[in-house]
């Protein structure tokens, strides 16, 4: 049964399937240079990021929208130019309007099957693994694993979303926060590496070269941080 009780907003992920809708590539490039921050590298980074997950998110609700409904309407009219040529020849306009919409049931197939595999995390996945029980297993566990659906504290148990929000952010809150009086400092000499060639090599700056070669060559699924963009962003633009 779902759960029915308000948990707020969605956390931010990167859907692959975007990549294949044909104006994305523009829609990515425009929101990036549209955002104008100044400060440090890192900070301009993540003001970008947050610009472009705001935009990425009412662009998915008002543009890409729900591709399995769009499959199922482009499947039903595919079938209703299939019966109509078994009952005369069929005109040209219906012969180009079924090459069209044959091209945009798979390109939509594709997406649902890309939306899918991303959902489940697994690597070995087929065509056609989504229509079986073992696949939806595997694609909803990790979700059900993680979902905090009650907290409790001091022996009693909190259900209401507000609450286990609150409680939750308290505990990080609380193991989190430094309560040194002084912080305590190193002191004395220390010695440096000997050789040149070892101490060269280790206080070297990475060459963008190295940095591209390395993000290229990641699982494009993964993502390096909590913040929901995974390998794929970053390696297509």
């Amino acid at each position: 049964m779902e759960d029915e009780r308000d948990w707020g907003p969605k956390p931010f992920r990167f859907l692959n399937a975007w990549t294949l809708h044909p104006s994305f590539s523009k829609l990515f490039v425009a929101i990036w240079s549209s955002s104008l921050v100044t400060g440090w590298a890192g900070y301009i980074l993540v003001q970008k990021l947050k610009h472009l997950k705001l935009a990425l998110k009412k662009w998915n609700v008002e543009v890409f929208g729900d591709v399995s409904y769009e499959l199922k309407v482009s499947e039903e009219e595919l079938h209703a130019i299939d019966i109509l040529a078994e009952e005369r020849p069929l005109t040209q306009a219906e012969l180009a309007r079924r090459r069209v919409v044959r091209g945009e049931m798979w390109k939509l197939h594709r997406m649902v099957e890309w939306i899918w595999h991303q959902k489940s995390r697994l690597n070995w996945t087929l065509n056609e693994d989504k229509n079986t029980r073992f696949f939806h297993v595997f694609a909803n566990a990790r979700q059900s694993r993680n979902m905090i659906n009650s907290i409790e504290v001091n022996g009693v148990s909190h259900e209401d979303p507000h609450r286990v929000k609150l409680e939750v952010n308290q505990h990080f809150k609380k193991q989190l926060a430094e309560d040194w009086v002084t912080r305590p400092v190193l002191e004395g000499v220390f010695k440096t590496i000997g050789s040149d060639y070892v101490f060269q090599h280790l206080v070297s700056e990475f060459s963008e070269a190295e940095v591209l070669a390395v993000i290229k060559d990641c699982n494009s699924n993964k993502a390096p941080g909590p913040d929901g963009v995974n390998l794929l962003c970053y390696q297509k633009f």
